[in-house]
């Protein structure tokens, strides 16, 4: 079959041979009559089926297929008795001149082919075949009897064979082939049988271990085949997802996870590398709720089978730590609130991605005024939860553009980012922003059983892209802060480069009173009080401070400081003691009358402290002061923040024995209400109205005022900043009997105290004498 198959190709090769020259230069001179001769001259061939000439732009020149013949075998048998054989194919080009004028196609008769192919062989074919056969029965007697048979019983023998059992020999096998071919292999195959008992024993073995260890396993095991559908589940997986085997079997790994999961997780699988082992997080959905786990990703490949193994392993626990941990670190326990950390690392994000921004964006630090005084007065459960309601009434403010954290005690702070690009306009709003901040918290606070009124001071600084860092940024907004502070509280401000040298001052003096405080660097001075008789009725205690290279300090500059900073109550526990001390020391000496009074200013941050009582009568008793030589001066302003609590301390502190008076009376929020409660032996009246009482009409009806009111409720009344004799003769015809300033006396240290007002009586200087204000 292969020869005659060479045989045709020959023989179309030199029918092309011949027609390749003359077609060739048919085309050439598109001469289709001669093509078309020569092409029909091919098709009275009967091998040929059809022709096919194309010229150079592969366009049908001339063409033809050879007339309807009958032959014995059919168009499928040629196909396949001939199935490599195809048409054949020559490009048609002529050397001079040189032209590439198309290509032939001859498609050959298959049918004729095989029909005179099988009339010239079926002879030698037919014989060939029965001396085969002949031969092939005659070899395969002799096989059978001597190879075939012998190995069919040795197979029978091996198919009874069971596990773990021993080869044994057919009988026939034995006396026969013993020693041949076929008992050598049955030698070798016992060995080899033995061989694999051994390590079917030891595969067994090692199956039952495997199993054993995936299903004790602490971690969820699942084994997913080449199509990711799950092959084995053991019983950790089964209790962590809540569910059977037979029941995971049925459904796709997609199933378990939750929505949003999967497709992260399906591309991680998709990709994952044989031997290339990979540890993901990702959240199943077990009856509705979501599960976060660990997985450890293992994709290998054992005998043409890719397998992939999860490692399935609970993190909830693990993640409620990290939220846990998260939470404390980034987050103020008391509030809720993100802490002074979230909102540093959120402005330094902030300035790392607008690094050339245009926008302008804000931190808004806002502190709550005498927040320090609610806290110690009420106690810091109050506190808490003062804070509370406050973070809680200023959420309304919380958007997409803004941050609200707490930073500590009791400021918080504001990032509003992207706020505009125009500076003034930015301004504008960040002061609308500060505005319903401050009305906000201006509004009733309920704490516990106690309804609070508060306010707050906010301070603000303004940037654009990274002009200034992180660090900078919050300094400046504090700045602003203490600057709104200063200005009289429940105000804002926005941070302006001149502030700095303000708050530096303002650190300094905050160092130097630390200082200060800590090495006693104070002094006592006093200054007289006395009657109509220009009699000494006692002296009050004012504190001195000489710094060093600054000289007097003003308890006005320094008082408001410790206050804030928290010194106020240590400086006014030392100034009970300095005074009663040098008290005690005159008493004994008899430079102190049993009817004068020694008066002591009290800070309202020390009168609302809880300790403040016990440290008064701590002191009375330490140095034996009668606690009638004592008046404790507070103002009235201390009263608003919880005046229950400071009436009962206020009994309290009348049941020792101890006078009250209301210092500064006059400038702050009285109310007829509440004086009328209150049990104070004395109100003195300040000397902003005492000193342009002879000048200003309202002034002096105030004064009137104040003096009949307390008449009315049997309130001694004492008049401050008394400075001439019209002061004191205009202060003595409108009944007010008390007096103390500097035309009775400037405040002195101890010593020159006792000489100008006790040893040298009365108490009066010459009228005509000029005062010395100087201090």
């Amino acid at each position: 079959m292969q020869s005659q198959k060479t045989q045709i190709d020959n023989n179309f090769n030199e029918l092309i041979a011949v027609v390749e020259k003359p077609l060739a230069e048919a085309v050439f001179r598109l001469d289709t009559d001669f093509a078309q001769q020569q092409v029909d001259s091919l098709l009275q061939i009967p091998s040929v089926a059809s022709v096919e000439v194309l010229d150079e732009m592969g366009n049908l020149f001339v063409g033809g297929q050879s007339p309807k013949r009958s032959f014995s075998v059919s168009y499928q048998t040629a196909d396949q008795l001939l199935s490599d054989l195809q048409s054949y194919e020559r490009s048609l080009h002529l050397s001079a001149p040189v032209f590439e004028a198309g290509k032939l196609t001859i498609v050959p008769e298959k049918r004729y082919l095989i029909t005179q192919l099988l009339s010239d062989q079926s002879s030698i074919l037919i014989y060939n075949l029965a001396k085969d056969l002949v031969l092939a029965f005659l070899v395969s007697l002799f096989f059978y009897f001597l190879v075939t048979y012998p190995l069919t019983r040795l197979t029978e023998s091996l198919s009874e064979l069971k596990a773990k059992s021993s080869l044994l020999l057919p009988a026939s096998l034995s006396r026969f082939h013993q020693s041949d071919e076929l008992g050598h292999l049955h030698a070798t195959f016992a060995q080899l049988w033995k061989k694999l008992n051994t390590a079917l024993s030891d595969l067994e073995r090692s199956d039952a271990h495997t199993k054993a260890m995936i299903e004790n396993a602490a971690d969820g095991i699942m084994l997913l085949n080449e199509c990711n559908r799950i092959i084995l589940v053991n019983s950790a997986a089964e209790y962590m997802l809540k569910n059977k085997s037979t029941h995971l079997y049925l459904h796709s790994l997609e199933a378990l996870h939750a929505p949003a999961s999967w497709h992260k997780f399906a591309e991680t699988l998709e990709t994952l590398q044989i031997n290339q082992p990979l540890t993901v997080e990702t959240v199943y959905r077990v009856h509705g709720i979501d599960l976060p786990v660990e997985i450890r990703l293992a994709k290998f490949k054992i005998q043409d089978k890719v397998e992939t193994m999860l490692l399935i392993r609970d993190v909830s626990k693990r993640k409620a730590t990290e939220a846990h941990i998260h939470h404390l670190a980034y987050y103020d326990p008391i509030t809720k609130l993100p802490n002074r950390q979230y909102l540093t690392d959120e402005l330094s994000e902030l300035l790392e991605r607008q690094q050339h921004s245009v926008n302008y964006s804000a931190v808004v630090f806002m502190d709550l005024d005498r927040f320090k005084t609610i806290n110690d007065s009420l106690g810091h459960s109050v506190g808490d939860q003062l804070l509370c309601a406050v973070a809680s009434q200023l959420s309304f403010l919380k958007e997409d553009n803004v941050v609200f954290a707490r930073m500590g005690g009791d400021e918080f702070a504001f990032l509003l980012t992207c706020v505009g690009n125009n500076r003034e306009t930015v301004e504008k709003s960040v002061c609308g922003f500060a505005q319903s901040v401050m009305y906000a918290c201006q509004q009733v606070k309920k704490a516990g059983h106690h309804e609070i009124h508060i306010t707050a001071s906010l301070g603000a600084a303004i940037f654009k892209g990274k002009e200034f860092s992180t660090e900078v940024i919050l300094k400046q907004a504090d700045t602003a802060l203490y600057r709104a502070k200063e200005s009289g509280r429940n105000t804002f401000a926005i941070y302006r480069a001149e502030m700095q040298a303000v708050s530096d001052a303002r650190l300094v003096m905050e160092k130097a009173l630390h200082h200060a405080t800590e090495f006693k660097l104070f002094e006592l001075y006093y200054q007289p009080q006395s009657d109509d008789k220009n009699e000494l009725i006692g002296a009050e205690a004012l504190i001195r401070w000489k710094d060093g290279e600054k000289g007097f300090i003003s308890p006005a500059e320094f008082i408001p400081v410790a206050e804030e900073i928290g010194l106020i109550v240590e400086i006014g526990q030392w100034v009970m003691d300095e005074a009663l001390s040098q008290v005690a020391r005159w008493i004994k000496e008899g430079k102190w009358q049993p009817c004068w009074r020694i008066s002591i200013n009290v800070s309202p941050v020390q009168f609302q402290q809880t300790g403040f009582l016990p440290m008064v009568k701590a002191q009375l008793d330490k140095h034996d002061v009668p606690a009638s030589c004592v008046d404790l001066e507070i103002t009235e302003n201390m009263l608003l923040n919880d005046l229950a609590a400071s009436l009962k301390k206020m009994h309290d502190i009348k049941a020792l024995g101890v006078h009250l008076s209301i210092d500064d009376f006059g400038t702050g929020y009285s109310s007829l209400k509440y004086l009328k409660l209150l049990p104070i032996d004395r109100l003195k009246i300040d000397q902003s109205f005492v000193r342009d009482l002879l000048e200003d009409k309202s002034d002096e009806a105030i004064v009137l005022a104040v003096i009949a009111m307390a008449k009315a409720l049997g309130i001694g009344v004492i008049a401050e900043g008394v400075e001439t004799w019209s002061h004191h003769d205009r202060l003595r015809e409108i009944n007010c009997v008390f007096y103390q300033g500097y035309y009775y006396g400037r405040p002195l240290p101890p010593a020159e105290f006792i000489t100008a007002f006790v040893d040298n009586h009365p108490v009066c200087p010459n009228l005509t004498a000029p005062i010395d204000t100087s201090i």
